[in-house]
């Protein structure tokens, strides 16, 4: 017979689900994706300032005379 201490639940306070027996995680299967994929989402808007960043640095620099039709 299990005892309450030995049920384990999502660490997520919103989920709260309960994990199978044996499970390394400390997340639910869901909780882990929603996370992973809020992670990448993040690094791609990072990427997308790093690069306009960069364009609007190389603007400055060159003081926008850059002409690719000579």
């Amino acid at each position: 017979m299990k005892n309450e201490s030995d049920v384990r639940v999502c660490k997520n306070k919103k989920c709260q689900k309960v994990l199978p027996e044996g499970y390394k995680h400390r997340y639910c299967e869901a909780c882990r994706n929603k996370h992973a994929q809020t992670a990448k989402n993040v690094l791609k808007g990072i990427g997308a300032g790093a690069a306009t960043a960069a364009s609007i640095a190389v603007v400055v620099v060159t003081g926008g005379k850059i002409n690719p039709k000579k």
